[in-house]
């Protein structure tokens, strides 16, 4: 079956060299487009094909059988609404702009599961308002399932430092603000997963300092907090009914991969370590390990049995003992 002009062919043979495929052309049953009182594209409507390919309609079709073409990179001057997926939302010459895969009203509404990238705008319209200005079009497909090198064939960064680099600066005043945000929805019976996972493979002999990953809490001359700081913070949700499973607020494991796995060898290891670190005279000010908040009486409660058990520690390089019992009277 045809898509628009296009049908399967031969390999190697040229499809259309006009613009170098520009412009493109698909039957207007094909094409989602505006509403209009004929149900069918009038000229000048951005457009969607699929759920990837944007551009601008050149006619106007009379039957779902007519054939039209679209630009997907041209500069056209369309109705664009000054909002984002938060609401009010000035637009600025250079911002991006996406199309609403339904409607296909034109924003700055960049929620992948209802718009896809349209182009960019190149005159401003205030917060809120409605106003038709020049776009450039430019066909961007989504990315959403972007894959990068593969588990047997890395892709190669050579002897740069960051294969990708994100920085951000808010000034929002309230709510949370999230540099990167990722949630992941199982929703497979049997099924297992993590909203993120970072791993650091080490394959050079040699490699001075290596973590899995790091997180880190940080403040610049005048930066302070009023509440809780943490460099790290791991939480699990239990829902409001009964717990399930075995479950754990965070976790840290040493990984034996195999029989031949020997700890001992290593310098020093544990299966969690606590560290002071940074300037001696600062971190000599730090005096709590642990903290313990909201224990209830049966997590912290009086104890008069003889310890007869203990935890194996190392401290300042020392090997040390925390003794427990095996009963609480």
């Amino acid at each position: 079956m045809p898509y628009g002009v296009y049908t399967a062919g031969t390999a190697g043979d040229e499809v259309s060299s006009t613009y170098e495929g520009r412009h493109l052309t698909f039957s207007e049953s094909q094409i989602t487009h505006p509403s209009h009182t004929d149900t069918f594209v009038d000229k000048g409507d951005p457009c969607v094909v699929g759920e990837n390919i944007v551009g601008v309609s050149f006619k106007s079709a009379a039957a779902a059988t007519d054939l039209v073409a679209i630009d997907t990179e041209g500069i056209w001057q369309l109705s664009v609404v000054a909002t984002d997926e938060d609401g009010s939302s000035a637009v600025a010459v250079g911002d991006e702009l996406f199309i609403n895969l339904t409607t296909c009203i034109l924003s700055k509404n960049k929620d992948k599961s209802t718009h896809q990238r349209f182009g960019f705008a190149l005159y401003p319209i205030t917060g809120g308002a409605t106003d038709v200005i020049p776009v450039k079009v430019h066909f961007d497909p989504d990315d959403d399932l972007e894959l990068v090198g593969t588990s047997s064939a890395f892709k190669a960064i050579g002897t740069a430092n960051n294969a990708r680099e994100y920085r951000y600066r808010s000034i929002a005043t309230s709510g949370d603000v999230r540099g990167q945000y990722m949630a992941l929805a199982l929703n497979g019976i049997g099924g297992s997963g993590e909203a993120h996972r970072g791993r650091t493979i080490v394959e050079a002999v040699g490699v001075l300092t290596a973590h899995g990953g790091h997180h880190g809490l940080e403040f610049d001359t005048d930066g302070t907090i009023t509440g809780l700081g943490v460099g790290h913070r791991a939480t699990f949700m239990c829902p409001n009914r009964a717990a399930f499973a075995t479950i754990a607020g965070g976790m840290s494991e040493l990984w034996a991969e195999g029989s031949s796995t020997d700890f001992g060898t290593a310098t020093v290891h544990s299966i969690h370590r606590f560290v002071m670190d940074g300037d001696p005279t600062g971190y000599a000010t730090g005096d709590n390990v642990f903290e313990f908040v909201n224990l209830s009486a049966v997590q912290y409660a009086g104890n008069t049995d003889t310890a007869d058990h203990a935890l194996r520690c190392i401290i300042n390089g020392n090997v040390r003992y925390i003794m427990i019992s095996e009963a609480q009277s």
